[in-house]
């Protein structure tokens, strides 16, 4: 394959800046960064060197998405996160899916996700929001991503180099969860400090990312062969908390690969921490309240209870069949439970081959599940032929899962890349240094608004219909003009508008809103009853300088009121992350249009 050369567009005008690929998982984080005058995967650094006591060895290439605070731990001066929380403090960890709790579970969700909290898992510190503990997080992350740039180019070079900060979020996220993020992020100090005024932030999805990285790592170590024109390539991005599944259809190789989204992608929260959940009822049946009754810092993410069972995950799926039994150390009075489940003198957990594999079972079955319907969906869609699979991120790592996928696939190749685990966040900075790969994506839901059409007789129920105000006409309210579609194409910075009729009365507010929706059903629902349907947020629009003159006008119950006309844009797939807004009226933008995604509920 040709080697790369950088983006020109914004680095013409800019010049040098610095790429940072940030990957805010779940249960792990990872960081990476590369120079504008790079060109190649391999000049993509990965931080390998994170702060704290409780790492395993020199080079981790992720730190543990967990923080303790000093109001909860006395004895610490100071917040504490990553490798420095150490086991018996308490912490809050996979905060990550708290961004998303407003999200009903879905076919492929991990059902005991929901009763976690009751675990003492997914608790916020009193006082503090998810997107505050995720920003207290971020900025101690942000602070060491700068230390560890400045070991490589000093404080003054740094001190004026731009740095844009590419943040990987889920594909299957909703527009709160991914605005959220950025608000996490800002509040952390990306993007968001009067000292650095010139550094930017974007988000890009997190198997994008993904096959940014592993497509291009397979093409440029030689293996570019395997790809033609027409292949298709389902990337399985297998986390912490979430699993991200879109398949891609490769364009070209030489002299660059490109690629395209091939169908609809799917994905569920089902990630590696559902093994954790899974753990966690176990314990709960066998040990009752000797389990149940323990503080977080006993049995929790950083416990020494689950770092053994961290170890045990990883290594679970080599020598299958070897009848093994494992050890987790857990310090509780165990009562009258069986000794094949507790060792009392040494207090042990004690676990069979079959009771792990009881444990990842299901998960992965959920995994397996998603991968055949995104193939499935693909056929449906005549779209083309999906012959390989790559797994990645850290449960991607998993031979576990490998060898239940080779057997569910057979025929389809099934790599895993090596350091699965940071395909993403190297990904992410590859996706600032070269600009766009994936020439086009798929919508992943359907966008719209509710509007009102003339009543339709026989058609339409008699409880939804109206008189006009300003028309006098009979008009049926609810009905959803829907934007753009699910599995509809779009490029990036794709815009779609909507023309808008509102009546407006002298003296009311000179704010208007307009309720964005969506709906994951496959068919475009027509009313906005529909259970599928959900509230995106609300947009408002300041409409002080809009000319009311130029509207048609008339006195309605003695008040002058006018039929005011807008457009509004809005822009899909902006390098931001988030969805953009723009409101037109007379020919010219109207104030400032902002989207509030507080009380977003389900219809």
């Amino acid at each position: 394959m040709a080697s790369r050369t950088p983006r020109k567009s914004n680095q013409a005008m800019s010049g040098h800046k610095i790429i940072v690929g940030i990957d805010y998982g779940t249960t792990f984080t990872g960081a990476s960064y590369v120079s504008t005058t790079g060109s190649d995967i391999k000049d993509v650094i990965v931080i390998g060197t994170w702060p704290g006591p409780s790492r395993d060895s020199e080079t981790v290439f992720k730190a543990p998405s967990r923080i303790a605070y000093p109001l909860d731990n006395p004895l610490n001066r100071t917040i504490r996160w990553g490798f420095q929380v150490e086991p018996g403090m308490t912490t809050y960890s996979w905060t990550k899916l708290l961004l998303d709790r407003n999200t009903a579970l879905g076919e492929f969700d991990d059902p005991t996700l929901e009763g976690a909290s009751k675990t003492g898992i997914l608790q916020l510190p009193c006082g503090k929001s998810a997107v505050g503990v995720v920003g207290d997080f971020l900025k101690e992350v942000r602070t060491h991503i700068l230390k560890m740039i400045e070991k490589q180019i000093t404080k003054e070079v740094l001190g004026i180099t731009p740095i844009e900060y590419w943040f990987t979020v889920p594909a299957i996220w909703s527009d709160q969860a991914k605005a959220q993020t950025k608000t996490a992020a800002q509040r952390a100090g990306f993007a968001y400090n009067i000292e650095r005024p010139n550094d930017q932030i974007f988000m890009v999805t997190e198997p994008e990312a993904a096959a940014i990285a592993a497509l291009n790592k397979t093409a440029t170590d030689g293996l570019g062969a395997s790809f033609k024109p027409g292949d298709g390539v389902l990337v399985c991005d297998c986390g912490g908390g979430t699993v991200d599944i879109t398949t891609y259809l490769i364009n070209k190789v030489e002299p660059l690969l490109s690629f395209e989204e091939l169908c609809t992608g799917i994905g569920g929260k089902c990630g590696s921490t559902a093994i954790d959940r899974n753990l966690y009822r176990l314990m709960s049946r066998r040990f009752g309240k000797a389990f149940d009754m323990l503080p977080a810092k006993k049995k929790g993410p950083g416990s020494e209870f689950m770092r053994k069972f961290e170890i045990v995950k990883k290594d679970f799926g080599f020598n299958i069949e070897e009848d093994k039994i494992y050890e987790l150390p857990l310090n509780t009075r165990a009562g009258k439970v069986k000794s094949e489940y507790f060792d009392d003198e040494e207090r042990l957990v004690l676990l069979s081959s079959n009771d792990i594999r009881q444990l990842f079972d299901p998960v992965v079955d959920q995994v397996i599940g998603l991968v055949r319907k995104q193939m499935d969906d693909a056929e449906d869609a005549e779209s083309g032929i999906i012959n390989r699979i790559i797994l990645v991120g850290g449960f991607g790592d998993s031979e576990y899962l490998r060898e239940k996928m080779e057997k569910a696939f057979f025929g389809i190749t099934i790599t895993v890349p090596d350091n699965p685990q940071t395909a993403i966040v190297k990904g992410a900075a590859l996706r600032g240094l070269w600009g766009l790969q994936v020439t086009t994506k798929r919508c992943r839901r359907h966008y719209g608004f509710k509007w009102s059409i003339p009543f339709r007789q026989g058609i339409d129920r008699e409880k939804h219909a109206y008189i006009d105000e300003f028309t006098r006409k009979k008009m049926v309210g609810g009905i959803m003009k829907w934007m753009i579609s699910k599995g509809e194409k779009y490029t990036e910075n794709h815009t779609h508008t909507v023309d808008y009729t509102q009546v407006y009365h002298s003296g009311s507010s000179m704010k208007i809103k307009f309720v964005l929706f969506s709906s994951d059903s496959n068919e475009a629902p027509e009313r906005v009853e529909h259970t599928s349907i959900k509230k995106v947020g609300t947009i408002s629009v300041d409409i002080t300088d809009i000319d009311f003159n130029l509207f048609e006008k008339k006195l309605i119950d003695g008040v002058l009121s006018y039929q005011a006309k807008f457009s509004v844009k809005v822009i899909f797939g902006a390098q931001d992350g988030v969805l953009k807004f723009e409101t037109t009226s007379q020919g010219k933008v109207v104030g400032k249009t902002i989207i509030d995604f507080t009380n977003t509920k389900y219809y």
